[in-house]
């Protein structure tokens, strides 16, 4: 089979998604071999599968890494446009930048962007692959877990305009160290034309970068008020100041997002259209926030760092009524340093009213703080306990729900919600 007759079909490299007329690419993991599903890939309809090695059936296409031939196939796909590149990384609100920053692009001109969390090595040529179809600006949000994964993924999709949102302790015990996630995380600076970095960090300073933030920059964050069910932005530029209203409570963070996108536009000479921050909805998992009978129920369940979990807890206190309960747990892959960061969050967490710690994962055990009223590794206990003691008829304060994914907070987070939309029903 020649490599062009792969074109115009959807590539897949999970062998349970293959849907018939399919291409289905074998990568080999850690843990999992793709090459021993190629058979299960072709049984449900598979058109061809792409592999690395000679697995006696029919329809393959033999390449010498799987990886990087997905990242060559999007990068041709790209170059054949011409689009402008927007790179957006961070340690926190990556996804949630992105989505903000395409949905004002959007507004004015053709723009694509790489679906959901499709952002790795792996995620973004595919995303681009199945679903880019020309569209004149391109924002790609980009993950790392080690250092090089952005110079790999820039050297594929060099951006005119490298954003880079901050730089926290998220997968450091994967990356290394700090210095490391730094430096990592530092190189779509190093491979973009121009960049737009926070001007909040006084690491990032260089001669091609542009500057969003509080305390200073080319756009400032001014003033974030919440005020008659809307949100009363502030934003400086050359020393004139614009004033935007958007529907909904916007967080600091979220607001922060929507200034990289004011900034992102200027810098490529288009006009700054919220119109459709209108209608924008959180993503799921993203400092939510429910009415929860005369209070306030906050999911921000999706990950956790310890800079994502302060951002939070400072949201709380400066808007939100008490009494305030934490629901936490784990923060995950701090490898060496999860001891010292879960003790960070346990002084931190002693800001609020209330703590109740999932304890599903091992790394929750360090977190100690003096206000714990209740902890389990248990959902359905951890629930128990809410409904009896925490969430009475007469509850006007808040419950805010934060850990790394691996811990599932949004299970009880879900449970809650249908149970108060059965009794208002």
């Amino acid at each position: 089979m020649k490599l062009e007759e792969l074109f115009g079909h959807r590539f897949v490299v999970d062998s349970r998604q293959v849907q018939p007329g399919d291409v289905f690419v074998a990568i080999k993991g850690q843990r999992v071999d793709g090459h021993d599903f190629v058979c299960d890939a072709l049984a449900k309809g598979a058109f061809a599968v792409l592999v690395e090695r000679d697995c006696g059936v029919e329809n393959q296409v033999v390449v010498p890494n799987t990886v990087q031939f997905l990242g060559m196939l999007a990068k041709e796909i790209v170059s054949k446009f011409q689009p402008k590149i927007i790179g957006i990384t961070g340690s926190n609100g990556k996804t949630t930048t992105k989505e903000i920053v395409w949905s004002v692009l959007s507004a004015e001109r053709p723009t694509f962007k790489n679906e959901g969390n499709l952002n790795s090595e792996i995620g973004l040529p595919l995303s681009i692959i199945n679903t880019y179809r020309g569209e004149e600006i391109l924002v790609l949000e980009m993950a790392q877990r080690v250092v090089g994964d952005i110079k790999y993924l820039c050297d594929l999709f060099p951006p005119d305009i490298g954003v880079l949102l901050n730089v926290g302790s998220a997968h450091v015990g994967v990356a290394g160290s700090p210095e490391q996630i730094f430096r990592g995380k530092w190189q779509i600076v190093e491979g973009s034309k121009e960049a737009l970095v926070n001007f909040d960090d006084e690491r990032m300073r260089c001669r091609k970068c542009k500057y969003f933030g509080t305390k200073g920059g080319d756009y400032v964050l001014v003033d974030r008020k919440f005020k008659d069910g809307s949100t009363l932005l502030t934003f400086r530029m050359d020393g004139e100041d614009y004033y935007y209203k958007l529907p909904g409570y916007w967080t600091k963070a979220s607001t922060l997002s929507v200034l990289v996108a004011f900034g992102v536009v200027d810098m490529l000479d288009i006009f700054f259209n919220p119109t459709n921050l209108f209608s924008f909805k959180p993503l799921k998992g993203r400092f939510n926030v429910h009415k929860l009978l005369g209070g306030y129920l906050i999911d921000d369940s999706y990950n956790a760092s310890y800079e994502s979990f302060k951002m939070g807890i400072e949201e709380l206190l400066e808007n939100f009524p008490h009494p305030i309960y934490a629901v936490v747990g784990a923060m995950k892959e701090l490898g060496e340093y999860s001891k010292a960061y879960h003790e960070k969050l346990s002084r931190l967490l002693e800001e609020v009213d209330g703590v109740i710690v999932c304890d599903a994962e091992e790394e929750s055990k360090d977190i100690d703080s003096r206000n714990i009223i209740y902890r389990s590794p248990s959902h359905e206990e951890i629930l128990e306990f809410l409904r009896k003691h925490v969430i009475k008829e007469n509850f006007c304060g808040t419950i805010y729900f934060k850990a790394s994914r691996a811990v599932q907070l949004e299970k009880i987070v879900d449970k809650l919600l249908e149970e108060v939309s059965a009794n208002d029903a």
